[in-house]
């Protein structure tokens, strides 16, 4: 298993980025708003904390 790259009190985070050709705008409202309630229902399910995204 992969070592955390920042270590806090009991806590690790890890980085992962993702990026688009361009800086193109890929979601417009409605679909940045499906993301977010699919990425809370995947942070509720699995357990992990999204910090930022």
């Amino acid at each position: 298993m992969r070592t955390s790259r920042l270590l806090g009190e009991g806590h690790s985070f890890y980085r992962v980025m993702s990026r688009v050709v361009d800086r193109r705008m890929v979601f417009k409202a409605r679909e940045k708003e499906v993301f977010r309630k699919i990425l809370r229902n995947q942070e509720a399910f699995t357990g992990v904390r999204v910090v930022t995204y």
